[in-house]
């Protein structure tokens, strides 16, 4: 098999939609994808502020922040926030691009890198 690069033009229609998209890669449930779009909605940068749980909990209409809870721990857990030396959760940079995303590119080979 050839190796070679693939550009692929994307429309996405919010925070959802590019999540998704990912979610071949990031393998989360669709709960844990709703709980990261609406973290990402409220602050791109610092997750799961204590603000931020309250917002997101009543969006997502869970019956309270421990419940939310639960799905912060499994984000932790799967690699896709982690703790900054300062104590805050911070997203990978894959999940929160900081341009406008127009592609993605893919590298096809018939070896790993």
């Amino acid at each position: 098999m050839a190796k070679g690069k693939v550009r692929v033009p994307v429309t996405l229609g919010g925070t959802q939609d590019y999540l998704s998209l990912l979610n071949g890669i990031l393998k989360l449930t669709a709960v844990e994808i709703d709980v990261l779009a609406a973290f990402l909605d409220v602050d791109p940068f610092i997750c799961a502020t204590k603000k931020g749980r309250r917002i997101v909990a009543e969006k997502l209409g869970m019956k309270n922040v421990a419940v939310l809870n639960n799905y912060v721990k499994s984000l932790k857990d799967k690699g896709i926030i982690y703790k900054d030396q300062f104590g805050s959760y911070k997203y990978i940079d894959i999940v929160s691009p900081r341009m406008e995303l127009e592609s993605i590119e893919f590298t096809i080979s018939d070896l790993p890198e």
